[in-house]
């Protein structure tokens, strides 16, 4: 029913075989890289006296003996050969015209007479993995010593996207290192590693790094360790600390390069594509293992029984506003196939702002419990808006899940609201989910098949990237189907109009971190598209609400003086004129905080306020 999820950065593999000699240690280290493409490129290497056309003969030996090796252990894998006089430029000239993710190499059979090795192996315009030992353990601990330097990352993704059972991260540096050059060579990726629950991180001062590195690589399967960028003693070294691990019989080691440019000076640690890109890390990861499909989850029994066996109830809230048009057939649907036909829903409310047309009243035919939201919680006032509308609904429902999905919907399907439940019946650690899907956009009688969604693109993901770059994978941050457990959603606060998805995601992220969060595709969805007037209106009070988080962050009142009133240009007559309105964006506090939420969800008044 669901598939598993890894994360897998590394998916092109190319192993350059330089004799007819091929360790099955190169493939045991594949194997520990799940769902890849390996590539064998046989490097055949001509004194440059002869014509290229000489190697012809040697090329075809090495083609057939990769053929026959490949045939006989059963292995998926593409040949390739390159004839060249050099056998760097002839692995550069493969990798120039085919997309590769890792280069391994086999210590045991690199060409050591080849002048310059350390320096030919940091030729190869790719990241370079170089492989020691025998790696027959199929779920390795693995041990990762980061001193810092350029090959940190590359290291931390490579552990990732291995099959583990363990994984130890250790940040060495001496004792009388300054805290700003502690951190430098790190940047970035301290910033990650908290939230990589999987990773067992230490930072110790150490007078003795090398010794340190020695025993954390004795008490792992497998060692991955950077290689020297300068000062080795033999042209053949790949840095003190390498060469001895490589050097130890029966060790498996990693020794790794990085593609990424080496900062020659100590500002360069400073640079935000340093940071940027130790987060891109974390956020290939998260896009890799939360992103879901709602397919997954169409076999709906199967989420019913995992609500029992969990012993969970789920609400579905629907907010409305003058929706009569679609709220029937919402209801309907959704009712028949996830109320009557499977109890995955053990509660269906509409929470009305005030319709003026006959929306409560076709919900009200069809047995859904009303609420206008302006009528609920009264002694804490009246305010406009869909995030109003949510906030309180955390009031009126009961259960211990609560999705929202908007009333609006013309193509509804009961995948808007099984989709979202799915990855909360199935991880417990995932505590919010968001919906994503195409939105045709229509103008006029012309429809295109995608083109909606443009304060998503044109705003929101925008700031998402650019305060919250950990958010960056979210693909539709602003979409109304999604949902939570109440013990999380009672602890956030709620922005009362457009900027509550917004609010809420960010909150999620400070809060829970970025592993609670999950996305899943419904495909298309088709509503009401609106005027560009009112998504500048909407882009407006989405602006607000991120400055407002990043007060929060920085806790000092940063934007105090910023406007709130928005000229709205208006056309009528031949003549443009200015509409102000003022459009502010509130928040209401966190759910929990208010006594008549706890009275009626938790007779323990003493229960500790996380919000």
């Amino acid at each position: 029913m669901y598939s598993q999820r890894i994360f897998r950065p590394f998916r092109r593999l190319v192993v350059p075989v330089f004799d007819e000699s091929l360790h099955k240690n190169i493939i045991n280290f594949c194997n520990l890289l799940s769902e890849t493409t390996l590539t064998l490129l046989g490097i055949v290497d001509v004194d440059s006296s002869l014509s290229l056309s000489a190697g012809n003969a040697r090329a075809r030996k090495l083609r057939k003996c990769l053929y026959d090796y490949i045939r006989a252990h059963h292995i998926d894998a593409q040949i390739g050969v390159s004839v060249t006089y050099d056998i760097w430029d002839g692995i550069n000239s493969y990798l120039q015209e085919h997309r590769t993710d890792l280069v391994i190499l086999d210590w045991a059979t690199l060409p050591k007479h080849q002048p310059n090795l350390a320096e030919g192996i940091k030729r190869i315009n790719a990241n370079v993995a170089i492989i020691h030992g025998n790696f027959t353990k199929l779920q390795p601990k693995i041990g990762i010593p980061l001193r810092g330097g350029p090959h940190a990352q590359l290291s931390l993704r490579l552990a990732l996207a291995m099959r583990r059972s363990e994984l130890n991260a250790v940040h060495l540096f001496l004792p009388e290192t300054s805290a700003e050059v502690v951190e430098a060579p790190l940047l970035g990726i301290s910033r990650i590693l908290p939230n990589l629950p999987e990773v067992n991180y230490q930072r110790k001062a150490s007078s003795n790094p090398h010794q340190d590195i020695l025993e954390l690589s004795r008490h792992s399967d497998i060692t991955i360790v950077g290689i020297a960028e300068a000062g080795v003693e033999r042209q053949e070294s790949l840095g003190k600390i390498a060469d001895q691990l490589l050097d130890e019989v029966g060790r498996d080691v990693v020794v790794v390069k990085s593609q990424q440019e080496i900062p020659r000076r100590e500002d360069d640690w400073k640079k935000e594509t340093i940071g940027s890109k130790a987060i891109s890390i974390l956020v290939d990861k998260w896009f890799a293992e939360n992103t879901f499909h709602a397919s997954e989850f169409d076999h709906i029994a199967d989420l019913v029984r995992l609500k029992e066996e969990q012993g969970l109830t789920i609400s579905l809230a629907l907010p409305a506003l003058n929706e009569e048009e679609t709220v029937g057939n919402v209801i309907g649907t959704i009712r028949k196939s996830l109320v009557e036909k499977y109890p995955l829903l053990d509660e269906i409310v509409l929470m009305d702002s005030n319709s003026t047309d006959r929306t409560r009243e076709i919900a009200e035919s069809l047995g859904i419990p009303v609420y206008i939201h302006q009528q609920v919680l009264p002694q804490y006032g009246a305010r406009e808006g869909k995030g109003e509308a949510l906030w309180k609904s955390l009031y009126v429902t009961s259960s211990d899940i609560i999705i929202w999905i908007d009333s609006d919907i013309v193509n509804i399907h009961p995948r808007f609201v099984y989709g979202v439940v799915g990855p909360l019946l199935l991880n417990k650690n995932i505590h919010f989910v968001k919906g994503f899907y195409q939105r045709p956009l229509k103008t006029g009688r012309r429809v295109q098949s995608t083109g909606g969604g443009r304060v998503t693109e044109l705003t929101a993901r925008p700031l998402l990237n650019l305060f919250y770059p950990e958010l960056s994978g979210v693909i539709q941050p602003l979409s109304g189907e999604y949902g939570g457990r109440r013990k999380v959603l009672e602890t956030l606060t709620f922005f009362t109009g457009y900027g509550v998805e917004t609010g809420l995601l960010i909150d999620v992220f400070e809060k829970f971190g970025l592993s609670a969060i999950a996305q899943v595709d419904l495909l298309e969805r088709i509503h009401h598209n609106q005027s560009l007037t009112a998504l500048s209106k909407m882009s407006f009070v989405i602006i607000q609400a991120v400055l407002k988080k990043l007060e929060e962050r920085f806790k000092q009142p940063l934007f105090e003086d910023i406007n709130r009133s928005m000229k709205i240009v208006q056309y009528e007559g031949g003549n443009y004129y200015l509409e102000v309105k003022e459009i502010i964006e509130q928040d209401r506090p966190p759910m929990i905080t208010l006594p008549e939420y706890r009275a009626k969800f938790y007779l323990n008044k003493e229960t500790e306020i996380t919000g």
